[in-house]
């Protein structure tokens, strides 16, 4: 990375949105965005994220709204609704021709299925064959499947392992898979993200993972 391009990044990240690779934006193969763990004040940034790298394929692998911790107090539910409603209309506005959500454990698969038309929720486990790639699908990393060439989570910080498998946490970063090469490329979060999330610090989690 050269110096201009990291400071690009560092600005980016400290104004709260994603610095995208000119390489990746300017990439003729078709593309597979993974997030995870979104917190609320991240969705102007992932808007602005989709409406530029206009990715084919859109995947969420849980917690929509990562601020709004529903596993620990389901009173929030209204305030779930209220956030995670347009997040998916958005979603589904963005250009993304396909959308994949696994629910994580903050999430309602009730009122994400009643508020979508085209994303498909999947569960944990579940391997799709995908623009030629075999994913696997999880919020958490210890039910990810054992038979994909691409292991997609989040929930934790936890790194999968395997000779004969890549493994991606959307919690960690962005990614960005390239089909047909299977090249992945990786953007950062913005500085404030594990705040948002109400993580501890960037190296653990706490009570509300």
């Amino acid at each position: 990375m050269s110096i201009l391009t990291n400071l690009k990044d560092i600005t980016n990240r400290l104004a709260g949105r994603f610095h995208v690779p000119s390489g990746l934006l300017y990439s003729r193969e078709e593309k597979i965005l993974h997030i995870s763990d979104t917190p609320t004040t991240l969705y102007p940034a992932i808007k602005y994220l989709l409406e530029t790298l206009k990715p084919d394929v859109l995947v969420h692998t849980g917690d929509l709204a990562d601020d709004i911790k529903l596993e620990i107090d389901p009173g929030y539910m209204d305030a779930y609704g209220r956030a995670v409603i347009p997040f998916l209309r958005m979603m589904e506005d963005s250009p993304a021709g396909e959308i994949y959500v696994v629910p994580g454990n903050h999430d309602s698969p009730e009122v994400i299925d009643r508020n979508t038309r085209r994303t498909r929720l999947v569960t944990e486990g579940d391997v799709l064959l995908v623009k030629g790639m075999s994913l696997g699908m999880a919020h958490t990393p210890a039910r990810l499947p054992e038979t994909a060439g691409f292991r997609l989570y989040g929930h934790n910080f936890s790194g999968g392992t395997g000779n004969n498998a890549v493994y991606l946490n959307g919690l960690r970063n962005v990614n960005v898979i390239l089909c047909p090469s299977g090249r992945v490329v990786k953007i950062f979060y913005p500085f404030t993200v594990n705040y948002d999330r109400k993580l501890d610090n960037c190296y653990g989690i706490a009570r509300t993972v």
